[in-house]
C-alpha cells in the first residue's frame, strides 16, 4: 500500500493517497493494504490522515511448515502457467532451502520465486534441444556429408572408409533414437499438464462467477 503514496504525483497534480483519502473518509470505498514495518515507517506514519483510515493488522512471518502449506496452495497455478509439474518434495526444498539460505527476504516470497525460478529453467530446458541430441545430430549430418562425398570415389581406401562412416551413422543414429523419443515424451507430457490446468482454471472461473450470481 506504501507504493499509493506519491503515485502520480507531479507539479499541479493530487497523488493516489490524497484521491483515495475522502473516499476512504465517507466510507465509499473499503480498501486491505499490505506493507512492512520499515516501508510503514517511512512512507504510512508520515501521513498522518492517510494513515488514521486503516486499521494496523500485523501479519507475522509464516514458518515454514506455513510456507509449505501456501506452496502447496499456490502449485497449481505455477504448474498451469509453465506447463510443468510441481513435485511435493520440491516445494519442501523451495521452504526448508530459501528460509536457510536467504536472509535478506521472508517467507512466503522467496519460497515462491525460487519455485517460479525453478519452474521457468525446467520450461526453457524442455523447449531447448538437449546438448546430447545436438551433438548427436551435428555428427551424423557432417558423417552424411563425407559418406556422399566418398560414395562419388572408386579407390578401395574410398570405399572401406565409406563403410566404416555408415557404420557410425548407423550407430549414432541408434544411440539417437531413444533420446529423441524421451525428449518428445517430456515436452508432451508438459503440454498436456499446462492445457489441462488451462482447462480447469478456466472452469474454476466459470464455477465461481455462477457462484456469484447465484
Amino acid at each position: 500500500v506504501h507504493l499509493v503514496l506519491g503515485a502520480g504525483k507531479t507539479d499541479g497534480a493530487m497523488d493516489a493517497a490524497n484521491i483515495l483519502k475522502p473516499m476512504l473518509a465517507r466510507g465509499e470505498l473499503r480498501m486491505i493494504g499490505a506493507t512492512t514495518l520499515d516501508e510503514y515507517r517511512q512512507h504510512i506514519e508520515k501521513d498522518s490522515a492517510f494513515e488514521r483510515r486503516f486499521q494496523q493488522v500485523r501479519v507475522d512471518e509464516p514458518s515454514v511448515e506455513a510456507t509449505i502449506s501456501i506452496l502447496r496452495g499456490l502449485s497449481d497455478r505455477y504448474e498451469a502457467h509453465h506447463g510443468v509439474r510441481v513435485a511435493d518434495a520440491a516445494l519442501i526444498s523451495a521452504a526448508q532451502l530459501s528460509d536457510r539460505y536467504i536472509t535478506t527476504r521472508f517467507l512466503p516470497d522467496k519460497a515462491i520465486d525460487l519455485i517460479d525460478e525453478a519452474c521457468a529453467t525446467r520450461r526453457v530446458q524442455l523447449d531447448s534441444r538437449p546438448e546430447e541430441i545436438d551433438v548427436l545430430e551435428r555428427k551424423i549430418l557432417q558423417a552424411e556429408i563425407e559418406s556422399t562425398a566418398l560414395g562419388r570415389e572408386k579407390d578401395k581406401e574410398s570405399k572401406k572408409r565409406r563403410k566404416l562412416v555408415q557404420e557410425d551413422i548407423a550407430n549414432w543414429k541408434e544411440e539417437l533414437a531413444p533420446l529423441k523419443a524421451k525428449w518428445d515424451a517430456d515436452r508432451g507430457r508438459a503440454d498436456e499438464i499446462k492445457q489441462t490446468k488451462e482447462k480447469l482454471a478456466g472452469l474454476e472461473a466459470k464455477a465461481a462467477a455462477a457462484k456469484r450470481v447465484g
